[in-house]
């Protein structure tokens, strides 16, 4: 076949696997490899493993090679394995052989390549929950304004009871802020340091993992040292918590898509959403909507495949979690990057459409449930009977193709005295009151309702919520940027000897 399947690497697995991997090496992993190379160098000249002069020289020529990038568009040739070798080389064309290998000591690719893994994912959640925590922004600024604006809600796609917009989007704050919570407990298990594990079992050398993990803005290590090589559940908890959030969000997405429809007509779209046909003038087609729930469904399904890729994959080190699965599971990042600000905007920029609104809370009478509380506090009888009566007012109602606002006393006193054997004690004006969609919300002023005071109190409860996780993803930011400043500065000291 004229192929060399006796020496490393055979064509086919070169051009299949190595150079691949090499673009996504250099693409996603260089800076964390320089990083961990200097913070692992610095570590070994505090601990005495490494002479003052030879860290001096094996950090500086990493500063160089870091600068001047020479492996950045070298073709794959076959005369190194992986960017870790690539570099490896050039240090030892710099620094001397010798040197290279002397900052290989008490390490692994093994614990090398998760730490970068743990890197790149922990700086792509801080990113998503920031995304997440401007997006919430953008809810709780919509329900502020949308305390006084009406809507219908639904159940088992009927028409149920009347709400308000702040209400809804209460709801939808609500599972935001835990799938929040979920990526930050997630981002804790991302957020410790491999280095120290070597191949799996450590390393006899006098090392200091801890001071490592410092350097590199982790708050401690991964403590078990094969787990630090074998476990993937830092992987599979991270992506399995964004497949949650996407369904979450797309839930939501497909409401807001009903809303937007003709029949529907609970909210108008803004111009800048609105796509026109080609051929058809009336039509307002709120396709962002669509791309949102595209979006959604791609990232969802993309954090799912990440996790089937660890299905029934051996406990130890194995390819199946590294480089390439990293790189596929960074597009998930990428989707939601464009998918929560589109979401955020859409949400914050739409008007409800309350004259539709109002004719359709007459129209299914969504009220009726407040009629049948006030009878049970006015006619002093039991729920049971007065849901009868308002069933049976309904159904007369319904059939006559009568709304809630024009029904006629006389038919609640007469349809309220055949059910219950005796005239109402309430008059008009309370009927009148009692099927009020303003009345339905204020008088719904228990914990998480939608009446004024609770919704204002359960909305200040959020945005609470909402300061704590980013001022602990801050608190991430800041070690991690302290991290990078402090490492410089060693590395700066050791290069001009006064380690």
């Amino acid at each position: 076949m004229g192929s060399d399947y006796d020496t490393f690497p055979a064509q086919v697995y070169a051009q299949s696997v190595l150079a691949p991997d090499l673009d996504i090496y250099r693409q996603y992993f260089s800076a964390p490899l320089h990083a961990i190379n200097l913070s692992h160098g610095v570590m070994l000249a505090e601990r005495g493993l490494l002479a003052g002069g030879d860290a001096s020289a094996i950090l500086e020529a990493l500063i160089n090679i870091d600068q001047t990038r020479p492996w950045a568009d070298r073709p794959f040739d076959g005369s190194f394995e992986d960017l870790f070798f690539l570099i490896e080389q050039e240090l030892g064309r710099q620094a001397g052989e010798d040197m290279a290998g002397r900052l290989h000591m008490g390490r692994s690719r093994n614990d090398m390549e998760h730490t970068m893994f743990r890197m790149q994912l922990r700086d792509r959640l801080l990113g998503l929950l920031e995304r997440y925590a401007v997006m919430a922004d953008q809810f709780l600024a919509r329900a502020e304004s949308g305390i006084d604006e009406t809507v219908l809600l639904y159940t088992h796609g009927q028409p149920a009871q009347v709400s308000v917009l702040g209400h809804y989007l209460g709801a939808a704050i609500e599972f935001i802020l835990r799938d929040m919570t979920r990526l930050h407990a997630a981002l804790e298990e991302v957020n410790l340091c491999p280095m120290g594990a070597a191949a799996i079992t450590t390393s006899g050398f006098d090392l200091d993992r801890h001071r490592v993990a410092e350097l590199l803005g982790f708050p401690g290590i991964v403590e078990n040292s094969y787990g630090a090589i074998a476990n993937v559940d830092y992987i599979t908890a991270s992506y399995a918590t964004i497949r949650l959030g996407c369904i979450h969000l797309g839930r939501l997405v497909q409401d807001l898509v009903t809303w937007t429809g003709f029949e529907v007509s609970q909210i108008d779209v803004a111009d800048g959403f609105v796509q026109i046909s080609s051929i058809m003038p009336q039509k307002r087609n709120p396709v962002p909507l669509e791309h949102l729930r595209l979006k959604l469904s791609l990232a969802g399904g993309g954090a799912d495949q990440i996790v089937q890729t660890m299905h029934n994959t051996p406990f130890a080190d194995m390819n199946d979690s590294e480089r390439e699965t990293q790189a596929t599971g960074f597009n998930v990042f990428d989707r939601l990057d464009q998918a929560l600000p589109l979401l955020g905007g859409f949400v914050e920029a739409m008007k409800t459409n309350q004259p539709s609104i109002n004719r359709r809370i007459q129209k299914s009478m969504a009220t009726i449930t407040e009629l049948a509380d006030t009878i049970v506090r006015v006619e002093k009888i039991g729920f049971r009977e007065a849901h009868h009566v308002a069933s049976k007012l309904a159904r007369e109602a319904l059939s006559s193709d009568m709304a809630f606002d024009e029904l006629p006393w006389d038919l609640f006193a007469r349809t309220f005295e055949e059910v219950t054997g005796r005239k109402p004690g309430m008059d008009a004006d309370l009927l009148t009151l009692a099927t009020s969609p303003r009345n339905f919300v204020a008088v719904r002023e228990l914990p998480g309702g939608p009446g004024p005071a609770a919704l204002q109190q359960s909305l200040a409860g959020y945005a609470e919520r909402l300061a704590v996780l980013k001022t602990e993803v801050g608190e991430i930011r800041r070690r991690i940027s302290q991290a990078d400043e402090q490492r410089a500065r060693r590395v700066a000291e050791l290069i001009a000897g006064e380690g």
